[in-house]
């Protein structure tokens, strides 16, 4: 998809661009760092091919990504601590709720904070948590329903779903934890500082050049 930016930057191999180039890859996933890293150490896992959300991955990359989500964070957990994993999961493309990106990416966060009760405030009246796995987004998709995904700590999954989710749910509920509400947009505050320390610190041989 030409208009996608994720797919773009993913067949662009000599991309000028630090924080596309992947630190892990496997088969049908890659994972980049994220632009708007509120937070050193924020990962996205990324399908090569596109999808709108995970909820639209096929059943048979299931497993894979499972693999690729335990193994990164058992890569990264012992630098950074409690981690949490998330997706802002549209089940169509252009929904508020999938953040202006159309593609699936499956964020991995380090924070100490209750990333669900931080993000209730933000949501509709009438979405609540349920228990759920990486299967739940399957069915809400399949179902029509965007959905927020959270793992945390990581295995332990809760999901909800509304029709009326605002955009950036979890990204406004970091940024007023972490005490710079203004600057939930990844688009407006790319926080290229922490990318970049973000890279150094999880491979020696990335070249960087902000």
């Amino acid at each position: 998809m030409s208009t996608c930016c994720l797919c773009s930057n993913l067949v662009c191999v000599r991309s000028d661009e630090f924080w596309n180039k992947p630190l892990f890859e496997s088969t049908n996933f890659v994972v980049l760092p994220s632009l708007g890293s509120l937070v050193e150490g924020w990962l996205l896992i990324v399908p090569r091919n596109h999808y709108v959300s995970m909820g639209a991955l096929p059943a048979h990359l299931a497993n894979e990504m499972e693999q690729v989500k335990i193994d990164v964070t058992t890569a990264i957990g012992p630098r950074y601590g409690k981690l949490c994993a998330f997706e802002h999961g549209p089940s169509r493309a252009g929904h508020k709720i999938g953040c202006g990106v159309d593609h699936a990416h499956l964020h991995i966060v380090p924070i100490n904070f209750d990333l669900a009760l931080a993000a209730t405030p933000l949501m509709p009246p009438g979405a609540t948590w349920v228990s759920a796995t990486l299967d739940s987004c399957r069915i809400a998709f399949n179902r029509g329903q965007d959905y927020l995904y959270l793992e945390q700590p990581i295995g332990h999954g809760r999901i909800a779903t509304n029709g009326d989710f605002g955009s950036q749910v979890f990204r406004k509920a970091i940024a007023a934890q972490v005490g710079k509400p203004e600057q939930f947009s990844w688009q407006d505050y790319p926080q290229k500082e922490a990318v970049a320390r973000t890279i150094h610190a999880l491979s020696n041989d990335v070249e960087i050049s902000a």
